[in-house]
C-alpha cells in the first residue's frame, strides 16, 4: 500500500483490497491494514489480511515495502467440500507519483489446501510469491485500481480490477476479479463502492456475479476494511 499526492493531498492507494484516500493530509501512515471477506450463493467463502510497512518512511512516499498477508477459504469442490490457508511474507517496493502507485512484491508462502481425494502428503507446500498493485486518480473524481498475485504453491493466482467516479464520499464503479489454483478456478463481475470512510476506519462493498468451475453461476459480495496506524 502506498500513496499519492492529488491536488495537494495524498491520496492513499491500497496494496490489495480497497483504493481510499484518507482523511486528513496528516495520516502519512508507517503501516495499513487491510482486510476483506467474499461469501457467495455457491457455498464459497474466503477471507483476507494484509500489512503493509514502510520500514524507513511513510506510505506516502516512495520507498521500501513489507508485507504480510493471509487467506482462508473453502469452496464446494467436485468431490466435497474444499479448505484452503495460505500465510507470506514479502519484500518490495512503492512507487509513488502525482496521479499513481506502483507497488511490486515478491517472497515465500506456506499453503495449505484440503481436497477430497488430495493425496496428504501434498497438502502442505511452500513456494515462491510475488504481488502487483497500482492505485491510479487520471483526476480528482476518478479511480483505477488493479491487484494482482502469484504463489508457485498449487499455482495460486488472484487478480482484481475496478475503475469508479467519485460519489458520496466513495467511488462507485465496476469491478472485475479472477482466483484459483490446480483444484479451483472462479470469476467475478459485478459493481463497487468504495473509500468512504466511518470514523478511523475505511470500507469498501461489492456484490455481482461468479461462476466456478464445479457449481457453476451464483451471486457473490464482499466488504472491504482498511485501518492504518
Amino acid at each position: 500500500m502506498a500513496a499519492a499526492a492529488l491536488g495537494g493531498r495524498p491520496a492513499l492507494a491500497a496494496d490489495w483490497y480497497t483504493g481510499t484516500e484518507p482523511a486528513a493530509p496528516q495520516e502519512a501512515w508507517i503501516v495499513s491494514v487491510d482486510t476483506s471477506a467474499t461469501v457467495s450463493s455457491q457455498g464459497s467463502q474466503f477471507a483476507g489480511a494484509t500489512a503493509t510497512a514502510a520500514p524507513a518512511g511513510t506510505l506516502l512516499t516512495s520507498g521500501l515495502r513489507l508485507r504480510a498477508d493471509t487467506l482462508i477459504g473453502s469452496y464446494r469442490a467436485g468431490t466435497g467440500l474444499g479448505q484452503q490457508a495460505e500465510a507470506a511474507a514479502m519484500i518490495g517496493y512503492g512507487w509513488v507519483w502525482p496521479e499513481a502507485v506502483l507497488s511490486a512484491f515478491v517472497g515465500l508462502t506456506m499453503r495449505r489446501n484440503e481436497v477430497p481425494g488430495l493425496e496428504a502428503s501434498v497438502r502442505n507446500a511452500g513456494g515462491l510469491k510475488a504481488a502487483l498493485d497500482l492505485y491510479a486518480r487520471p483526476t480528482p473524481d476518478t479511480m483505477v485500481h488493479a491487484t494482482g498475485t502469484y504463489a508457485s504453491t498449487f499455482n495460486a493466482y488472484y487478480g482484481r480490477l475496478r475503475g469508479g467516479v467519485a460519489v458520496m464520499g466513495g467511488f462507485l464503479g465496476p469491478e472485475a476479479a479472477l482466483l484459483g489454483d490446480d483444484y479451483y478456478r472462479q470469476w467475478r463481475l459485478g459493481a463497487h463502492w468504495s473509500g468512504f470512510q466511518l470514523g478511523a476506519l475505511q470500507f469498501g462493498v461489492a456484490a455481482g456475479y461468479l461462476h466456478d468451475q464445479t457449481r457453476k453461476g451464483g451471486l457473490y459480495t464482499t466488504v472491504d476494511m482498511r485501518a492504518g496506524f
